[in-house]
Order: structure tokens, then C-alpha cells, then sequence
């Protein structure tokens, strides 16, 4: 008898120990509600590229981790080489995903990717995004594509 209540105890106690150790979380991917949250950023970049006269605020929208591996000086020379390609006239969104993990281990992850007509040339301009700890959605990474045999 003694022996089947230490099993008991036993069990119980694996038991418990799984349940703490296992992270519950739950994956949307590709939401529509994620695109329109994470579009926003690209769309104030371009609206600051086209309007905008403080190029602090472009900065504001790229995130602590993009300046762990591109400087902002490095950043606004990449914009003054983008804008002697031409000064952005329209962009258009040709690729998106999203990735939303809520629970244990949330992260939001954003990749869009847009055609930009820039004078009489065309680039191709991705933008990789994550929520941070503050809640906000960031630029991580910036690439910018142009195809200089179709110009």
C-alpha cells in the first residue's frame, strides 16, 4: 500500500513537471488583420521618403536590432544612393507574410515586399519587421533590388 501512494506521488509529480515545462502558444500566419498593421510602417517610410523633411523620423521606424548591424550613417547613405535612382513616385505591394505567435513565446515577424517606381527606374524594396518588447512594430532589415539591364 505504501508503495502504490510513493507511485502515485510519482506520477503526480512527472505529471507536474511536464504541464511546467510545456509552452502553450498559438500561430497565425499570413492574417489580413497582420497586413494592415504591419503595412503601416512601409507606408509612413515611403510617405517620409516623399514628403517628409527630418530624416530622424525615418529613422524612428527602424528598430534597436537594425543598428546592432547597419549604422545610421550607413542607413542614410543607402537612402541617398536609393534616391539617385530616383525620387520614389509610387510604390506597389507585390509579396507579404506574416508570422504572429501569441503565448509562452510571442513574436510577430513581417516581410513585405514592394515594386517602387523611382523616377524612370524600378527597384524592388523589402522590408523584414518584428514587434519589440514595447509593443511596436520596427524595420530589421531593408533590401533594395534593381535590375540595371531593364532600366
Amino acid at each position: 500500500m505504501k508503495s502504490i501512494i510513493q507511485l502515485k506521488k510519482f506520477y503526480l509529480l512527472i505529471i507536474a513537471f511536464l504541464l511546467i515545462s510545456c509552452n502553450f502558444n498559438q500561430f497565425y500566419k499570413d492574417r489580413e488583420t497582420d497586413k494592415v498593421d504591419g503595412e503601416k510602417i512601409p507606408q509612413k517610410f515611403y510617405w517620409e521618403l516623399q514628403y517628409g523633411t527630418n530624416q530622424d523620423d525615418i529613422y524612428k521606424l527602424f528598430g534597436e536590432k537594425f543598428f546592432t548591424v547597419t549604422s545610421k550613417e550607413k542607413l542614410g547613405e543607402l537612402l541617398d544612393v536609393t534616391n539617385k535612382i530616383g525620387p520614389v513616385q509610387e510604390y506597389t505591394l507585390s509579396k507579404w507574410e506574416t508570422l504572429v505567435v501569441k503565448g509562452t513565446n510571442p513574436k510577430s515577424e513581417y516581410l513585405f515586399t514592394y515594386d517602387v517606381k523611382r523616377g524612370t527606374a524600378k527597384t524592388q524594396e523589402t522590408f523584414t519587421m518584428e514587434k519589440d518588447k514595447s509593443g511596436f512594430i520596427k524595420i530589421v532589415g531593408y533590401h533594395v533590388n534593381q535590375d540595371m539591364l531593364n532600366k
